[in-house]
């Protein structure tokens, strides 16, 4: 294997404000194999713009040749909701002209789940990183009836190519499989919301809905990532 030395860097902290409704790239390394495997997260998230007009076409591939691992996987891009984001990153690498740097961790099968199971179940992963909802903005919430809130931090047109940040406040319909009891909300904030895992053990907890848009925990079990529930 031929990664750079796992783990953050406190020098490579990056800051991405007023990015409510821009773009990003990821991509997943993954190393080993079944129950063994682990996924190394990164994003080009504050590295670099991303806009709607770039076409990016990594090789996977040849990306997992070139580092020794067993595979590359790459999501070609999502939007975030929130509106200011900072990440504590680890090593940085180019794959096909993005700017990568090492995000977080997860086991493997749970990035599988993740992106291709079911929908609205609970997946960990290990990431320093801060999101903030500004005041007097819309959060999208799914609220479960015991209290756990969930908050929407990216959204995608994987799925449904028609989803805008302005037309998100209407899915609610469109959740199909949504469990019994769950709830979906828009919410204008009366006070900043932050989401900071350095106040969790540097987890979060993350799902996905029907449409495939990522939800991050706020009082979920033991999180303690929220500076309040909204």
């Amino acid at each position: 294997m031929k990664l750079p030395h796992f783990g953050f860097d406190p020098f490579n902290h990056v800051r991405f404000p007023n990015c409510r409704d821009t773009r990003y790239l990821g991509a997943a390394i993954v190393v080993g194999k079944g129950l063994n495997a682990r996924a190394h997260m990164n994003a080009n998230a504050g590295n670099e713009p991303t806009p709607d007009s770039f076409v990016w076409k990594p090789d996977p591939e040849a990306k997992a040749k070139e580092l020794g691992v067993d595979m590359v996987v790459a999501n070609t891009g999502r939007i975030w909701t929130f509106d200011h984001g900072e990440c504590q990153y680890g090593y940085g690498w180019e794959f096909g002209g993005a700017k990568m740097s090492h995000l977080g961790t997860m086991v493997a099968k749970d990035l599988v789940a993740h992106f291709h199971g079911d929908a609205y179940v609970p997946t960990l992963l290990t990431r320093l990183t801060r999101w903030t909802w500004d005041a007097g903005k819309e959060a999208h919430i799914l609220r479960e009836p015991n209290g756990t809130v969930w908050v929407m931090q990216e959204y995608t047109r994987d799925v449904d190519p028609s989803l805008t940040i302005d037309n998100l406040k209407n899915i609610g319909p469109k959740l199909k499989t949504l469990p019994k009891g769950w709830k979906f909300e828009t919410k204008v904030l009366e006070k900043d919301l932050v989401a900071d895992t350095t106040k969790s053990d540097g987890w979060a907890s993350i799902i996905r809905d029907d449409l495939h848009c990522t939800y991050q925990a706020m009082g979920y079990d033991s999180d303690t990532s929220a500076n309040y529930i909204p």
